[in-house]
């Protein structure tokens, strides 16, 4: 069976007026994210941070869907031992961290779906477009592990723990009105007109100062984040231990065969 090479797992689009596009491209996976992607995307993200052509990034899923989340099918029956599951997840936290850091903005352009670790991208990007028929799933309690990506500490700061602890206690599906409800999402566009929508919305950040957004972007994300690294330091160490209990390599086989 061939693979595509993580190069191709991630397509680049360079369009006028300094906008980025970055497409994950797994789409017989519903663009599931594996570690060796969540690796380049954040290479890439670096890259753009340096581009002084880059004024803005979009991330968005190949065809009509964002993310699936994580690929459980990237470790084969027996090999998700605590290390290897603590090495991938250490992938998916550094892409986090780089969302978060890099002065380059990002937004998120989400439709279809967005499940676990893509709900926490999601979330860690600067500003988010999605359509009204979109579907974001925690999943992670519903597969037996632990919130990952900063979700713990991301969700309940832009809703409220008690929302935050039902949303991930129950796996409850959020729709566009509850993004739109609880501030999850800038816009709310009909399918047809998100990648127009999320463009405007593009251009009008890409005609700002660069160095003052840059700027803006770090302050406020250095004041909002602070704490984030601990969560995420927990995580590295509860999440992996999770993978080796018998609900979880339940809830996960079907993903494996």
């Amino acid at each position: 069976m061939s693979q595509t090479p993580v190069n191709e797992k991630v397509l680049v689009e360079r369009l006028d007026g300094g906008i980025l596009v970055l497409s994950m491209n797994q789409p017989t996976k519903k663009n599931a994210i594996d570690a060796a992607m969540a690796g380049h995307l954040a290479d890439l993200l670096r890259a753009a941070d340096l581009d002084p052509d880059v004024r803005v990034v979009v991330l968005r899923g190949a065809a009509d869907t964002f993310s699936s989340g994580g690929d459980l099918s990237q470790s084969g029956p027996g090999e998700a031992t605590v290390e290897t599951a603590r090495d991938q997840l250490r992938r998916y936290l550094e892409l986090v961290r780089v969302v978060r850091q890099v002065a380059v903005p990002v937004i998120a352009m989400v439709d279809g779906v967005a499940v676990g670790g893509a709900f926490s991208l999601m979330l860690a990007c600067d500003l988010v477009t999605v359509s009204d028929r979109v579907r974001v799933i925690p999943a992670f309690c519903a597969i037996g592990i632990v919130p990952e990506m900063g979700m713990m500490k991301l969700l309940p700061q832009l809703v409220g723990d008690k929302v935050a602890k039902e949303i991930l206690f129950t796996n409850r599906v959020l729709g566009a009105g509850d993004l739109e409800r609880w501030n999850l999402a800038n816009r709310v566009l009909a399918p047809a007109d998100l990648l127009d929508g999320t463009l405007e919305l593009a251009r009008a950040v890409a005609a700002m100062s660069s160095a003052s957004v840059g700027v803006t972007k770090g302050i406020m994300n250095g004041a909002y984040d602070v704490g984030l690294e601990p969560v995420m330091q927990a995580e590295a160490t509860a999440s992996p231990f999770c993978t080796q209990t018998a609900e979880f390599r339940q809830a996960t086989a079907r993903f494996r065969r």
